[in-house]
């Protein structure tokens, strides 16, 4: 297991001489340390990056050869997935299969933009028959990508890929709380023969490191998941040197329940959205359920029933299906939120302690009934397993509901009637829209936020477009000396 920052095509021994602990959620066992990068260490990946640039490696690159080098990432990301998903469950908490499959996801990732550096092409604009234009998609420059802890392999991979198909090169920090197995990446960047200086990960803590990297006059542009709160100082940090950024940040994701769904899809969507995929941290779960009072008992008993059953463990048992919150601190923040979800007279329906498991950072799935539009459980992002259900009776009223917070990262809607779900669909502000079920994804796909969930789009070819820029190039033709020159 590689502990070092990968800086220039190599990983380097540490100049800090500082580093920080990894240990298991599941368990608070250490899982291992990597080393911390610093100011030397930072300077080092920029000078790199920088230089990798201005040779123009990646622009100048032929396509056939890019998309080889993402192809051979693809495969090495495929023939260390066993042992990096094995990695990633152990500091991240998530289940055995889960985390093979992110790796599975990522090679995936790479081969579907490997398929993409040759389709990205210029376009001619015709504007008269005296001018000559055209449109170029070019790089910002340098990129500075922060990765988050609950997807780390996969996101890592969407953001690399896009920036490379682009020409960016960059400087990249995997999450503090799990970054052991991103630094595979560095691993199969130097196996495959990625060029010097096209890809720097360096490690540290958000607030040290994360912040020297945000200052570091490098920069050209900025990247970031995460919360909307961290894209705020982000944005305070660079706003003297205007840098673009790409921001994709928290969710407050609700489901709208109509009187003709499929209830027993709609439970297990349910259940699906809020409590399996990595005990709801996630930016787009099911955190908000908008049910008319029809259905509303039969959804609600059913739900219960479903979600009280639910085996809670660590990732690494089969059976488990509600894995550990990533931190103490985040036990300690789900805990809050559900205090004052009771405090604001909500009724907790189901749940609302920590699990049996004191060792690790277990929680109950949990579902309050009767919310209040304007609580704080109905507002913000929990990031945990804890979803909020409302009633409605009229559609107006659903979407009101649907769009009373400040997010607006993804939605989904319940119906048998087609008309009816696109027609909600074109009323709720949000990124994405789910129709009977969740997580309906695909790589080719495009997704971001609207409002404080971001701005920019990752994944498909609007990924692509979303992390470069365009330039117009224009000319006047003057044709009686073109044609005086022929005759």
């Amino acid at each position: 297991m590689e502990t070092r920052n990968f800086i220039n095509g190599k990983f380097i021994d540490s100049i800090s001489k500082k580093n920080l602990k990894v240990v298991n959620p599941a368990n608070q066992k250490l899982v291992g340390n990597i080393d911390q990068a610093l100011d030397d260490e930072i300077d080092l990946a920029f000078e790199a990056a920088k230089s990798a640039f201005n040779k123009r490696i990646l622009l100048d690159m032929d396509p056939k050869e890019k998309s080889k080098m993402m192809r051979a990432v693809a495969s090495k990301l495929r023939e260390y997935k066993n042992i990096g998903g094995k990695l990633l469950s152990q500091e991240n908490g998530k289940t055995i299969k889960q985390c093979i499959g992110e790796f599975e996801g990522a090679a995936d990732t790479f081969d579907f933009y490997a398929g993409m550096t040759d389709k990205i092409q210029n376009k001619l604009i015709p504007s008269g028959k005296d001018t000559f234009n055209y449109v170029v998609l070019e790089p910002f420059g340098v990129s500075l990508q922060i990765v988050p802890w609950n997807y780390p392999v996969s996101i890592f991979s969407g953001m690399v890929a896009q920036n490379w198909i682009v020409g960016n090169t960059i400087v990249i920090k995997p999450p503090e709380l799990c970054p052991l197995s991103s630094n595979f990446y560095g691993k199969i960047f130097d196996e495959v023969g990625v060029p010097k200086g096209v890809i720097n990960i360096v490690h540290g803590y958000g607030e040290v490191t994360g912040r020297k990297l945000v200052r570091h006059s490098g920069n050209d542009y900025i990247v970031f998941t995460g919360s909307p709160e961290v894209a705020s100082e982000i944005l305070k940090e660079t706003a003297d040197r205007i840098i673009p950024c790409h921001f994709e940040l928290g969710g407050k994701s609700a489901a709208i329940i109509y009187p003709d769904a499929d209830i027993d899809k709609a439970v297990d969507s349910t259940i699906k959205g809020i409590f399996k995929p990595n005990a709801g941290q996630i930016c787009v779960a099911m955190s908000r359920v908008i049910v008319h009072p029809s259905i509303k008992d039969e959804y609600m008993t059913k739900l219960i029933s479903k979600s009280k059953n639910l085996k809670i463990g660590s990732g690494d048992s089969s059976d488990t299906e509600v894995t550990p919150l990533i931190s103490k601190d985040q036990m300690q923040r789900v805990s809050n939120y559900i205090n004052s979800g009771v405090q604001s007279g909500a009724t907790l329906a189901l749940g609302g302690e920590e699990s049996e498991n004191k060792e690790g950072n277990f929680y109950e799935p949990t579902i309050f009934d009767n919310v209040s539009t304007e609580a704080t459980i109905a507002q913000e992002e929990i990031f945990g397993p804890v979803t909020t259900v409302f009633d409605f009776t009229n559609e107006n009223e659903a979407i009101e509901i649907a769009n009373s917070t400040n997010y607006g990262l993804a939605s989904g809607v319940f119906t048998a009637d087609d008309q009816k779900a696109k027609w909600t669909a074109e009323r709720i502000q949000a990124g994405i829209i789910w129709h009977n079920d969740w997580f309906v994804d695909g790589i080719n796909l495009p997704g971001g936020g609207y409002k404080k969930s971001g701005y920019g789009r990752d994944g498909g070819v609007d990924g692509i477009y979303s992390h470069g820029q365009t330039k117009r190039v224009s000319k006047r033709l003057y044709w009686e000396k073109f044609i005086n020159n022929y005759r």
